[in-house]
């Protein structure tokens, strides 16, 4: 009778144990299911008047930016294809004087913020099926936007 009682044990214990990996595990799924940082909230919301962008110079071209996008199981190889920008990791941080023709992107899915991209070539993953909307918006390193802007529908089968 002893050793039932200390298996019995022993079984619940392993039973609580397993509970709260399999929560965690959840918990680390749902918080980033796309293995994108979400890191594009702003700390302020107000942008002083100093970090406004500069206008477009005399003699440049407008930047413009169209999406490539290869879908493969629940994975897209997205390909920002641009011309007159160029990408420039400023970290997030809230750059003083904008560049123009300098920047980053920030990323879109159904609407919702995603993170901003650094590169012209990133890997979304663990996309679920069904159609998504992707949408990319160029903007300067102080995160105001250019105004330019892609929008692609993607269904993951």
């Amino acid at each position: 009778m002893k050793v039932v009682i200390v298996s019995l044990r022993n079984l619940i214990l392993g039973g609580i144990v397993f509970l709260i990996v399999l929560v965690a595990g959840i918990v680390l799924l749902v918080k980033d299911p796309l293995n994108v940082s979400d890191s594009y909230r702003l700390q302020d919301p107000g942008v002083p008047a100093s970090v406004m962008p500069m206008t477009q110079p005399a003699g440049t071209e407008k930047p413009s930016l169209n999406l490539d996008i290869q879908v493969e199981g629940n994975t897209a190889e997205v390909s920002l294809l641009t011309q007159n920008f160029q990408f420039v990791n400023d970290k997030g941080e809230l750059e003083p004087q904008a560049v123009y023709g300098q920047g980053h992107a920030h990323l879109y899915l159904n609407g919702e913020a995603k993170g901003m991209i650094y590169e012209p070539e990133f890997i979304l993953k663990k996309l679920p099926k069904g159609k998504h909307e992707l949408r990319v918006e160029l903007n300067y390193s102080n995160h105001l936007p250019y105004k330019i802007e892609a929008v692609k529908t993607i269904e993951v089968k």
